[in-house]
């Protein structure tokens, strides 16, 4: 599969390289591993298994599920779902699916918690960036303002599954959360097969399952986006999910400045609250969500388990 546009806003993790360290224990599991793609991006699979065919079911069934969910959630697919939605702003509701109806509410929690941080709607200043088709020139005061305007006045009506945009101005984009709602339906996968222990990382963003034989956690360590080789922090999973934000990965380029992919709601510039910051959190939904909110605001969200940033 193509590496998409798709990658730049969902793969926020993307340059802040997470490397698990799995030590082989005394234990009976077999540890599988599976390299893969999927969402537009490199994935690394690893499950305890009772047998090797096992674990090769369960980390194909888990790379299906994250396949199945990017079918739905991708913006560079005309036929998924969130594009469908966009072909209705300022028209009829339209009837979702539970996969983009679950996104979308958890997508207006995660803007209540973080006071606007978190906002899906910001598709305006990703086309008007440059973000979908290139521009030679930085868009103007008076575009910058016109999309931004266009994402303050956005609304997202939910009516159990029928949804609408009744502004023909929205427009929505689900970089911010795609890839973590993908990760929590994978590793809902791997338990309904009963693997206890594993971990799974999207191009950086990832999640655990238990712990490694005899350890406290699933090791990470959380390296600097922009400087080679640095690692600002290490932490230990368990049961929980880690993603990073950053705006010095996926940018566009006009002339001497170079602009982050990550939008702020509130100015309509690239956020430059934090360089960069990673949130761990329960669920990898909401470790993606509140790490771009914290990119955008600089702020801590409450209730994160660890947070990690650089100013």
């Amino acid at each position: 599969m193509k590496r998409r546009e798709f990658v730049r806003t969902c793969a926020v993790g993307c340059g802040a390289a997470l490397l698990p360290r799995v030590p082989l224990g005394r234990c009976d599991d077999q540890l599988v591993e599976r390299w893969s793609w999927a969402m537009g991006q490199p994935v690394h699979v690893m499950v305890f298994a009772t047998s090797q065919q096992q674990g090769l079911d369960a980390c194909a069934a888990a790379l299906a599920e994250l396949r199945r969910v990017e079918t739905r959630l991708t913006l560079f697919d005309d036929t998924s779902d969130v594009c469908e939605l966009n072909r209705h702003a300022g028209k009829r509701a339209m009837h979702l699916d539970r996969d983009l109806e679950r996104v979308l509410e958890l997508a207006d929690g995660f803007r209540q918690e973080t006071n606007g941080g978190f906002n899906i709607a910001v598709e305006p200043l990703m086309r008007t960036w440059g973000f979908r088709t290139a521009r030679s020139t930085e868009p103007t005061l008076t575009e910058i303002e016109a999309a931004r305007e266009a994402v303050a006045a956005a609304v997202v009506t939910l009516e159990g599954n029928l949804a609408r945009l009744p502004s023909a101005h929205t427009q929505i984009d689900l970089g911010g959360i795609g890839v973590g709602y993908g990760i929590d339906r994978a590793l809902s996968v791997l338990r309904a097969r009963r693997i206890r222990r594993a971990f799974l990382d999207v191009s950086g963003d990832c999640a655990a399952l238990g712990t490694p034989p005899g350890e406290p956690g699933w090791r990470v360590d959380i390296a600097d986006a922009s400087v080679a080789g640095a690692i600002i922090a290490t932490t230990h999973l368990r049961d929980a999910a880690l993603a990073t934000s950053a705006n010095t990965t996926s940018v566009v380029r006009f002339g001497r400045a170079v602009r982050g992919h990550v939008m702020s709601p509130a100015t309509g510039w690239p956020a430059h609250a934090r360089r960069q910051a990673t949130v761990v959190s329960r669920t990898a939904v909401a470790a993606d969500a509140l790490s771009t909110a914290m990119l955008v605001n600089g702020r801590h969200p409450r209730g994160a388990l660890q947070v990690y940033d650089v100013a």
